[in-house]
């Protein structure tokens, strides 16, 4: 029979908490790594130090015009972090790549020896492999097509005189530098002077959250400034290495703290019920032997693993009759009462895309490489122009209110820019173009979901707003349908992704809409950390996804491991095995109230016997589903 977990006094941590003031406040104040599990309330320590650090050292940041640094996983956590901190001017918050930008924005002249170096060392590898490889096939023609982007870099490297960046775009124009560039750089910079003494002089503390998934280099790389400068510059490292989910993230980061500092540790778990704390040490019993307490107040929580049979695999609908099961066993109703009532966690975007029905505009973008970053976050420009000026003109008109489908045009079509109309002669014709376009685009869709190619060409043909130029090239091409064509040139790939796109209904630019900003009752295995949900439904799904860095199947026993799998787990490498089980257990520990794991497997028997074996679930707890 499974158990559950002690409950323990809510104060029981307050001793980590009074042990990272203490090192903040010292003088000099001391470098410290906090251990804190899911739900413990690692970001509330933060702030509170924060806090703490800012009242004792008020006059001195002011006076030397310092800043607390606190890096932070993602841009939303950034602003939660600012939220509680009342936007304090005197901490600076931001992701690791903002921060890195900030630190070596100007260094030109470095940058750009660091690029001829980097650059020509790229070249030499390529033209290598190049001259390894056996006739011409996928991988020749990339390897060649990169080879001359680069001789071209290297070429024009001495005509730029200032490097851009922007931690959210896609970087592209010859003077931009791609995130690995800057982190790479940054790593090597901060070690050695002037660049150390810009980090140290600027930000004498500085504290990172998720500490585990900042990249290996930079993390070594502050380590080694701490080591380099210790009364000038502190170190807070805040994470748990069970929660590391991305590969460039440091392995093994306990190991590399250095002798003197301090460890403190949070083991209370605020967030989940008693059964999904028991569920998650379980899962990482295994890996470091850290333990979790539950709250006193807790409840006891559900938990269940749903394994579906025959048919049932390859239908969605299975996982809303699982919803339905979970309102019945957890006595929660909300659980049957739709999508938006529960967080349901797949593992890669795609399979979110499918169930909210946007794949006909998602795959065909998200396949093109280098524009992933910006179609996921909604900053690629094509994509904002479809929600951000299309889609609130449309809403405006099929809401029936006149004021806001004028404001909303005026503020959007270029027939009424202020300059136009200071040069027309007429310019009753104008606003009378606009609102005829506004009018016959509105139509449109009262009488159905048009396609995205009717609703650009019908943009173009009254002028009504500005269509950007993929769009437009794209439009001029036609939909098209298939596979991309076989070339390396991004221009070639872009193109054919967007008249894929083309085809699609607008509809579904309006489901990604709410995927795009977090707003969807979707989200990826990888993109919740540091979220809670009252309901979460976990989806392992192994040929859906069609990775190979994560195997639920081998996991969960239905799948034997691969000679690599048992060989890196005999020497205490990352492999597959641990990869997924760290992320079962980042999943798993988002969950508040109860947890369903949906597991679909081509052995589900082998499943049922393997989580019982291990402990993870009562035989009572596994439900069959077809």
């Amino acid at each position: 029979m499974v158990s559950t977990p002690q409950s323990h006094s809510d104060e029981a941590d307050i001793e980590a908490e009074q042990v990272i003031e203490s090192c903040l406040t010292g003088n000099p104040p001391r470098s410290f790594f906090l251990y804190a599990g899911a739900g413990s309330g690692k970001t509330r320590s933060l702030v509170n130090a924060v806090k703490k650090l800012k009242t004792e050292w008020y006059q001195r940041l002011v006076f030397r015009a310092q800043k607390i640094a606190v890096i932070t996983y993602t841009n939303a956590a950034c602003e939660e972090i600012s939220r509680r901190l009342d936007q304090d001017p005197l901490v600076f918050v931001s992701t690791i790549h903002s921060f890195a930008w900030r630190l070596i924005k100007g260094f030109d002249d470095e940058i750009r020896e660091w690029l001829r170096v980097s650059i020509a060392e790229g070249i030499q590898s390529l033209e290598a492999a190049l001259a390894k490889s056996r006739g011409e096939n996928k991988t020749t023609l990339e390897r060649r097509a990169e080879l001359d982007r680069k001789r071209r870099r290297l070429e024009r490297l001495d005509e730029i005189a200032t490097f851009t960046y922007s931690p959210s775009g896609d970087n592209r124009g010859r003077e931009s530098l791609n995130h690995s560039e800057v982190i790479q750089m940054t790593a090597q910079f901060i070690q050695t002077p002037p660049l150390r003494d810009v980090l140290v002089d600027l930000h004498p503390v500085l504290l990172i959250d998720e500490s585990q998934d900042t990249n290996r280099l930079l993390m070594d790389a502050f380590l080694a400034v701490q080591q380099a400068v210790p009364e000038r510059f502190c170190l807070g490292l805040l994470g748990d290495t069970m929660q590391r989910i991305y590969a460039d993230g440091k392995e093994r980061l306990e190991e590399a703290i250095p002798e003197g500092w301090a460890k403190p540790v949070k083991r209370m778990n605020h967030r989940s019920p008693r059964r999904v704390v028991d569920l998650i040490n379980r899962i990482r019993a295994d890996v470091d032997g850290q333990v979790q307490n539950s709250r006193g107040d807790s409840a006891e929580g559900v938990v269940r693993i749903f394994l579906p049979v025959g048919a049932a695999k390859g239908t969605f609908e299975l996982e809303g009759k699982v919803a339905t099961l979970m309102a019945d066993i957890s006595g929660d109703a909300a659980w049957a009462h739709g999508e938006h009532e529960r967080k349901t966690l797949i593992l890669e975007h795609k399979m979110a895309a499918r169930r909210m029905r946007f794949e006909g505009v998602f795959e065909p973008l998200y396949a093109v490489e280098h524009l992933r970053t910006s179609l996921l976050d909604g900053t690629l420009s094509s994509i904002k122009f479809l929600l951000d000026t299309v889609c609130p003109v449309v809403d405006a008109g099929l809401g029936g209110d006149d004021f806001a489908l004028v404001n909303s045009v005026c503020n959007r079509t270029p027939l009424l820019d202020k300059k136009v109309l200071k040069g027309s002669e007429d310019q009753l014709a104008a606003l009378r173009q606009a609102g005829e376009g506004a009018a016959s685009l509105i139509e449109m869709f009262r009488q159905r979901d048009p396609l995205l190619i009717e609703v650009v060409s019908e943009i173009q043909r009254s002028g009504l707003l500005n269509v950007p130029e993929i769009l437009a090239d794209a439009a001029a091409a036609g939909p098209a349908a298939g596979d991309p064509p076989q070339t390396t040139d991004r221009g070639e790939l872009e193109l054919h992704a967007y008249r894929v796109v083309l085809g699609a209904p607008f509809s579904q630019i309006r489901s990604f809409k709410d995927y795009s900003r977090g707003l969807s009752p979707f989200d990826t295995h990888q993109g919740v950390k540091g979220l809670e949900f009252p309901r979460v439904m976990v989806i392992m799904n192994d040929d859906e996804a069609g990775g190979f860095l994560f195997s639920y199947e081998k996991l969960l026993g239905a799948k034997a491991p691969s000679e690599r799998d048992v060989a890196n787990e005999q020497e205490g490498k990352d492999s597959t095995l641990r990869r997924t089980r760290r992320l079962l257990y980042v999943t798993s520990s988002r969950a508040q109230a109860s947890l369903a794991w949906v597991v679909y497997s081509q052995n589900p028997e082998a499943v049922k016997r393997c989580v019982v074996e291990m402990g993870w679930f009562d035989e009572s707890e596994v439900v069959f589903v077809d």
